[in-house]
């Protein structure tokens, strides 16, 4: 019995990004076309592939075994994309990148746009967790994070680190300092980001380790919200270096205590190492 590529590809869309919704938009077709592909794939060969739960799916044990066989028929496909578009000198497309800083992923699109101006970029931010979770789902390509937790699924490359630094408004009355103990942040409300920001979870643990707890905390979801706060008075904020505002209502302080700095990561889907876009971002890297 012939194979129905289509069919196949759209369970491995599904399998990829873990709901028809995800995979519709990744594959460019809609919702109802991808589900009518997948169930044609189950009846043809009398199985059953996918656990449907509400919008996300689950692989069945044989669903599981197929994916496996996808990934790499598909994964070759890329590679061989690779290599003819290597042949023609140039690169189309697009790429999903996500980041955690916007400021840190300035440096490598640009050297990626120099290299391949016939991409299109598509540009995503949110916390460490937040554009983890995208990689995994496949939503964005490469993301850069500032965690390091190991996935069997992702490859991760050190691209280097920076301090963590605190800021407050001109007129604070730390103003005049140039560096700031951890413990003069238990008197002052702490601005930060969420719960998921590596940031966030650096100065608590710092904290931690030097037994101080803050009195009071304003959580935002933005590193724009946290210059915004403390710029309204709201506190002394806490950023990694890069992402400092360089406002003249804001003065920096350096932490006077040791805290580990904060290590950036490129992160990607280990399958998606061959696409040509991967391989053209970590061509990048340094360049």
């Amino acid at each position: 019995m012939p194979m129905n590529l289509t069919h196949l590809r759209a369970f491995h869309h599904v399998a990829t990004y873990g709901s028809f919704v995800a995979a519709s938009t990744a594959a460019g077709v809609s919702q109802p076309t991808l589900s009518e592909q997948v169930r044609l794939l189950e009846q043809r060969h009398g199985v059953l592939l996918l656990q449907r739960a509400g919008r996300s799916v689950e692989l069945t044990a044989l669903g599981r075994k197929l994916f496996t066989v996808t990934a790499k028929l598909f994964g070759a496909e890329l590679e061989a994309e690779a290599v003819l578009a290597k042949a023609r000198h140039v690169m189309l497309g697009e790429l999903r990148f996500g980041t955690d800083a916007p400021i840190n992923a300035v440096g490598l699109l640009a050297a990626f746009r120099g290299r391949n101006p016939g991409v299109g970029i598509q540009l995503v931010s949110g916390n460490s967790a937040d554009i983890r979770k995208r990689v995994l789902a496949g939503t964005v390509d490469v993301g850069i994070i500032a965690d390091e937790t190991p996935h069997p699924e992702l490859t991760t490359r050190i691209l280097g680190t920076q301090d963590l630094v605190a800021f407050v408004r001109h007129d604070h009355e730390m103003a005049d300092a140039k560096t700031i103990r951890l413990r003069d942040l238990i008197s002052q409300p702490l601005v930060i980001r969420e719960i998921g920001s590596v940031t966030r979870r650096s100065i608590e643990q710092a904290l931690t380790v030097a037994r101080l707890q803050p009195t009071e905390i304003l959580e935002t979801d933005s590193r724009e919200a946290v210059h915004a706060a403390v710029i309204a008075g709201l506190g002394v904020g806490v950023v990694a270096e890069d992402e400092f505002n360089d406002d003249p209502r804001l003065v920096l302080l350096d932490f006077a205590d040791p805290i580990p700095p904060i290590t950036e990561y490129l992160v990607y889907r280990t399958e998606n190492q061959l696409s040509h876009v991967v391989e053209a971002v970590l061509g990048c890297v340094g360049g």
